[in-house]
């Protein structure tokens, strides 16, 4: 063993060392290290976008769920802006309380806010005021969303009231 060891050239041996170990760690700084910098640095980034999406993606299904709740809680107000309310049906509607009714719209439908209104001109013949009134019960019972506008213009006729008014119908855009 004490042959092997002096047949060594230590002073070659350990200059070899040291420049192979120089060289691997130049080897290890000049291309490892700035690949695990870039490393450290996407993943962080990926990391960050990975639990913001993740926050996003919670508050979406809290929004969806309470959009869901709100719309099961007020079905009836909310199905009555998806349908688009006619002259006919609101012809057929007056004409169960008196038969001389006419129904006109009142130019196109326009937007309002997030609405389509159409306004319609609601004349006729009543006997007296309580059948008006009655008329004027029945929006409550249309099929969309309306509203009156005022004035209500009432004359008398010989034996009859003559009356006009406007009525607004909201729905939806298509």
């Amino acid at each position: 063993m004490k042959a092997f060891l002096t047949q060594i050239d230590w002073v070659r041996n350990t200059f070899f060392f040291i420049f192979y170990f120089f060289l691997v760690l130049g080897f290890f700084i000049g291309l490892v290290m700035p690949s695990l910098d870039e490393f450290r640095i996407n993943n962080a980034k990926y990391r960050k976008e990975l639990y913001v999406l993740e926050q996003i993606q919670s508050q979406r299904k809290a929004e969806e769920e309470k959009l869901l709740k709100y719309e099961q809680e007020h079905n009836v107000i909310l199905s009555g802006f998806k349908h688009t309310l006619t002259q006919r049906e609101i012809q057929e509607k007056l004409n169960i309380i008196f038969n001389i009714a006419n129904v006109v719209p009142d130019g196109m439908p326009f937007r309002e806010g997030e609405y389509i209104k159409q306004r319609y001109i609601i004349s006729g013949k009543v006997q007296d005021i309580a059948t008006l009134k009655n008329a004027l019960g029945l929006s409550k019972a249309l099929l969309g969303i309306t509203q009156f506008s005022f004035p209500i213009h009432i004359e008398r006729e010989e034996e009859m009231l003559v009356f006009s008014f406007r009525l607004d119908a909201y729905s939806l855009p298509e």
